[in-house]
């Protein structure tokens, strides 16, 4: 916001509802967060202002302001539907002109007991305990973030507030961030991931580690590999690492898979979650954090660190206690008399002596290394192994696989195993549970139900059910398959067990809802029919008051019913109206001409005058008929009588 100045900022009054009143944080460098007053519900609001030239992005087409406006809209759409109690939601957005300058806004609910970075700048920290439930929060958030296909980027403290419970919600969402190494802040890269240092693009992994680093800054104070510069701060982290300590108790496993090098190795916001879910009974019950009233640091005093002068640098005399190679080869070049031959024979033994006592030594102390016996650590947390073996001098290396017999972060066993006897700086390995064994996902698509069942089921994974129609899939087979919390894993993918699958199993192609194919010519009806997959059958030829000779006159099942594909559509070709040569009725009373009319297959229509007279005149349809006509079987006779 450096070219817009704060004191435009003050007073200003967004969209003619949110006044803003003061600065509370400074956020990301493009993102300072203000309090303000919603006039129209006369409460106390946060909002967060970004310049609009800040959402500019040429790799994804946003080169100007409308662009960018209409990202900016959308971001806040899609955050609005997602919303979360682990997640500070955006409540109202918009943009406006300030000083000139066209910004963007978010508005949220104002918590005041201030950010996790505000916390651990004033020397805070929190215990194993207090962590742990900080990490379960983030963790809701992000599983919730992740499984909507969003992606935070940017998990630290500042962007970690306490609730008016105490308990952390994950803010920043939809603010714009330098992903590229070369444009994040020193503040940004203190917790970012190694692969962002290497060109990667943020993930659901990255995120995973972000929290991490927060979680270990949250109990030490220290940010680790964190250096004065983005790039060294992430080249430090390749290949490294996280360094957790026994201090943690059994939290330090949970934190050293999801700090891992490698992303895929991390696991997910939901597998860390359960991690500390896991151990949680195992720890303190936590005591309430003791949050903070919201102040910028710079409002807050501190006490200035002690200057500790630097100590003189004594002189140090050095004595050489044995004769330079350089000056004993020189020496022998000036010899000349038999004594002084004597005398370098005599050097010489007293050099080599000298040697062999060096190397003896060595030796001495090589083959007379302690050794102590591997003691018995399967079963207990790592935390406890380590502290366990840590005086006997060996190096430690940590080996990770999943098993039902040894509960999350315990030692399974040890190699050498237990009373083997070790020596001072071998080799111990630890091999630490990571769990129960995954399931592996397995594509079923096109088996049957029963068979896919049983596969998913003996991978330790729960099914459920449902059916649709499909065209090429069999009735009772597998149509598609997903897993119903993370829809994006495929298959060879590992899930925990218990995960639920959800099956789509084929109940046949579609009924097919029947055409009206009367009218039609039989090439037309039958394109129609095949494009439904439905089978024309003919019956006798039919008589047609209304369909023309060759074409279509009758169908069987009628227009809208459904059938099977395969199904059968009979039809009749009409024959044409049927002509019946009219009886004489004109003439006669009513009662002999309706039995004349019944009799030659007509219907008595509309009858006017009174009928115990001689009928006037007939018709059809309001054309005038006359005894021996010609007149279409079926045909509706109106009579007029005086």
């Amino acid at each position: 916001m450096s070219v817009v100045s704060l004191n435009a900022v003050i007073g200003h009054v967004l969209v003619g509802r949110y006044r803003i009143e003061k600065l509370r944080s400074e956020g990301t460098a493009s993102a300072p967060v203000f309090e303000a007053q919603d006039t129209h519900q006369r409460k106390t609001v946060a909002v967060r202002l970004m310049m609009i030239s800040s959402l500019f992005d040429r790799g994804a087409g946003i080169t100007d302001e409308n662009a960018a406006l209409a990202s900016f809209k959308s971001s806040m759409q899609q955050l609005f539907a997602i919303a979360h109690p682990s997640i500070v939601s955006a409540d109202d957005w918009g943009d406006a002109v300030i000083d000139d300058v066209r910004i963007v806004f978010s508005v949220t609910q104002l918590f005041g007991q201030g950010s996790l970075r505000e916390y651990l700048d004033r020397g805070r920290r929190l215990s194993p305990s207090q962590a742990l439930m900080v990490g379960l929060d983030v963790c809701r958030a992000l599983n919730h973030v992740h499984k909507n296909g969003l992606v935070h980027g940017d998990v630290r403290p500042a962007n970690l507030i306490f609730d008016d419970n105490a308990r952390i919600r994950l803010t920043g969402l939809g603010v714009k961030k330098n992903f590229s190494a070369s444009k994040m802040s020193i503040e940004q890269a203190r917790y970012a991931a190694p692969e962002i240092g290497q060109g990667s693009a943020p993930d659901a992994q990255t995120d995973i580690y972000s929290l991490a680093i927060t979680l270990i800054e949250t109990m030490t104070g220290e940010v680790p590999f964190a250096a004065e510069s983005v790039a060294i701060t992430l080249a430090n982290r390749v290949d490294k690492l996280l360094p957790v300590s026994g201090d943690m108790g059994p939290l330090a496993a949970p934190i050293e898979r999801a700090g891992r090098p490698v992303a895929q190795e991390r696991g997910t916001a939901f597998e860390f979650g359960q991690a500390l879910t896991q151990i949680a009974g195992k720890m303190p019950r936590p005591q309430p954090i003791d949050t903070i009233a919201s102040k910028r640091f710079e409002d807050v005093i501190t006490r200035p660190n002690p200057i500790t002068p630097a100590r003189k640098t004594q002189e140090i005399q050095v004595v050489e206690s044995q004769p330079k190679i350089a000056d004993i080869i020189e020496e022998q070049a000036v010899i000349e008399s038999p004594q002084a031959r004597r005398r370098l024979t005599r050097l010489w033994i007293v050099v080599a002596a000298v040697a062999l006592m060096v190397v003896s030594s060595i030796a001495f102390q090589t083959l007379t290394k302690t050794s102590y016996a591997v003691p018995e650590l399967n079963g207990l947390a790592e935390s406890q192994a380590r502290n366990k073996i840590a005086e006997f001098g060996w190096e430690l290396l940590i080996q990770a696989e999943r098993t039902n017999d040894v509960e999350f972060g315990h030692v399974i066993r040890t190699e050498p195993a237990t009373g083997v006897g070790l020596k001072e700086g071998a080799t111990i390995i630890l091999v630490v549970s990571e769990g129960p064994p995954l399931g592996i996902l397995i594509d079923v698509t096109g088996q049957t139900k029963e068979a896919a069942v049983e596969k998913i089921v003996a991978q330790g994974l729960v099914v459920s059910t449902s059916e649709d129609s499909s065209e090429t899939t069999p009735v009772g087979s597998v149509i598609s398959w997903s897993v119903a919390k993370q829809p994006s894993l495929v298959a060879g993918d590992e899930v925990l067990k218990g995960t639920a699958i959800n099956l789509t199993i084929s109940n046949g192609p579609a009924l097919r809802v029947v055409p009206l194919i009367v009218g039609l010519s039989l090439a037309d009806a039958t394109t129609k029919a095949t494009e439904l997959g439905l089978v024309l059958a003919v019956t006798p030829d039919a008589f047609n008051n209304d369909v023309a000779i060759g074409l279509i006159g009758a169908q069987s099942p009628p227009p809208d019913e459904r059938l099977p594909r395969g199904g059968t559509l009979s039809y009749a070709i009409s024959l044409g109206p049927d002509f019946v040569e009219m009886p004489n009725i004109v003439g006669i009373n009513f009662n002999d001409a309706e039995k004349r009319l019944v009799a030659a297959g007509f219907v008595v229509g509309e009858v006017t005058g009174r009928k115990s007279y001689r009928m006037k005149s007939a018709s059809v349809k309001g054309v005038a008929i006359n005894n021996g006509d010609e007149v279409p079987r079926g045909s509706v006779i109106d009579m007029v009588f005086p």
